[in-house]
């Protein structure tokens, strides 16, 4: 009877653990101790056998009632375990894959803005070049129209000269003029002669001219007309030769400028639309930055959900066992108290 009260005590204080972490509402809880007294009391007063079966009977219908009941919320704390794992599992590998997900597009997101930033910034270049040599284009027409008009200016001049100077050998041939008005006249013609860069063609006329003050040959002022027209006629032409050079000059400018306008106005379509490609690239790494922030969080949060879901059902599964275990020895104390009852009423007999 020793052994069985120390085996007992075991019990008892497996089951006051249970009940104290899981404490199910039993209105009537048994006490093996006063089981075991009545028993004993009934042997005692040599009571029918039956009737001790019928205690120790009623102690292993609440025994099982118990475990029942027990067994339901076991059950039922499984099935929420099960499902709680399940679900904070899902959401680690989902947060996972969004993680992996977002960190693939910011890595590629990040390479296309460094390959169009780069791209950017030779386009800028490229265009700060033309627009220079736009600028270059302009400013030497600028200064090619400012030749041509000192040009235009220079050879209407020389040929107001030459019909001054026509006119002078006329009035010559005639006796109506002085030395003082043929010495204006060469200055005139000289000057002439270096504005349009034609001193060849001047040589000729000028050294009539000269040279008709120191002769008095009848002919000479017809022979310095005759000059006078001719250099007049290669003073148009040269202005005529130039006139088609600068037209073409303007040709030719129109042409690089229209070129280098064509390719500005490319480049600038160009820049803005990798100026759009880096703000839309730009824009995807925030979002993705903060989507892989979000996931990040998300995965740690589950986990530690899920870490916090294995560790409590984990304990109540093995407190589950425990007290059921704790049943299972009460009874097999049962069974030896009817076993040890069966055989002391069998000696009262004798």
């Amino acid at each position: 009877m020793k052994a069985i009260l120390g085996l007992l005590a075991i019990i008892v204080l497996a089951q006051a653990g249970f009940v104290q972490k899981y404490p199910l509402n039993y209105s009537n809880k048994r006490n093996i101790m006063s089981i075991m007294t009545e028993v004993e009391s009934k042997l005692q007063t040599r009571n029918p056998l039956d009737t001790i079966k019928g205690i120790l009977n009623n102690f292993k219908s609440e025994v099982a009632q118990e475990q029942g009941i027990h067994d339901e919320v076991y059950n039922a704390q499984k099935t929420e375990c099960d499902s709680e794992i399940e679900y904070r599992s899902k959401e680690v590998q989902e947060a996972n894959s969004i993680l992996t997900s977002a960190n693939g597009i910011l890595k590629t997101a990040k390479i296309i803005k460094g390959k169009t930033s780069a791209t950017l910034d030779a386009t800028e270049e490229i265009l700060n070049t033309a627009t220079r040599h736009i600028d270059m284009i302009n400013s030497a027409r600028k200064e090619d129209t400012q030749s041509y008009n000192r040009a235009a200016v220079s050879f209407n001049d020389a040929i107001n000269a030459i019909d001054d100077s026509i006119d002078l050998a006329t009035a010559l041939a005639k006796g109506q003029i002085s030395l003082a008005q043929v010495a204006e006249l060469s200055t005139k013609l000289l000057k002439s002669a270096l504005a349009t860069k034609l001193i060849q063609e001047f040589r000729q006329p000028m050294a009539a001219l000269a040279a008709i003050t120191q002769e008095e040959e009848a002919g000479a002022a017809e022979r310095l007309v005759q000059l006078l027209q001719t250099l007049r006629t290669a003073v148009e032409t040269a202005w005529t030769d130039y006139t088609t050079s600068n037209q073409q000059g303007l040709q030719q400018f129109m042409g690089q400028k229209d070129l280098y306008t064509a390719t500005q106005e490319r480049l600038d379509k160009a820049k803005s639309r990798l100026v759009a490609k880096l703000e839309t690239t730009e824009g995807v790494i925030s979002v993705q930055t903060a989507v892989a922030q979000a996931a990040t969080n998300r995965r740690s949060r589950n986990q530690n959900l899920l870490e916090d879901a294995n560790d409590l059902c984990h304990s109540f599964e093995v407190e589950y066992e425990a007290v059921t275990t704790g049943r299972r020895q009460e009874l097999v104390l049962i069974n030896e108290l009817e076993r040890l009852a069966t055989r002391r009423a069998a000696e009262q007999q004798i």
